[in-house]
């Protein structure tokens, strides 16, 4: 799967996912998922887009398999909701759950910000082979 493109140094190693700067601005790195609350996660890179404009927040979550290149987007809530937020970064805890952080402010500036800790909305996952419905719950 890792492989030098043509006439690359040979230190170089290709991209292992990848998706077109049309779905958004800024790749805000994630983790790769070592918890336990969404198994058919588990080893998947979890990542964030920080929006698709400057203006409106415009946030996206996406998770690539790495072994693939697959790059697939989580969507949120039962209702296959856009985010709605601007993606600011990700945390992980001791225990390899993710958590996110996100606002609807555009800058690091304001008080809206707020951590979210992703966990799989109810039954979701399971039905759709970790189709992309992930809710996310506020951490107060």
């Amino acid at each position: 799967m890792f492989q030098d493109s043509p006439g690359s140094p040979r230190s170089v190693t290709d991209p292992v996912a990848q998706y077109d700067h049309d779905e958004g601005l800024a790749i805000v790195g994630g983790f790769v998922y070592r918890g336990s609350l969404i198994p058919e996660l588990q080893g998947k890179y979890v990542f964030g887009d920080f929006s698709q404009d400057f203006v409106a927040p415009l946030g996206r979550l996406f998770y690539a398999d790495l072994s693939t290149g697959d790059v697939n987007e989580f969507l949120y809530g039962a209702q296959d909701l856009p985010l709605g937020l601007f993606v600011k970064g990700f945390g992980e805890d001791d225990f390899g759950e993710l958590y996110l952080l996100a606002g609807t402010n555009l800058g690091p500036f304001g008080t809206d910000g707020t951590v979210y800790r992703i966990v799989p909305a109810p039954g979701a996952l399971a039905a759709l082979g970790l189709g992309g419905i992930v809710a996310m719950r506020r951490r107060r």
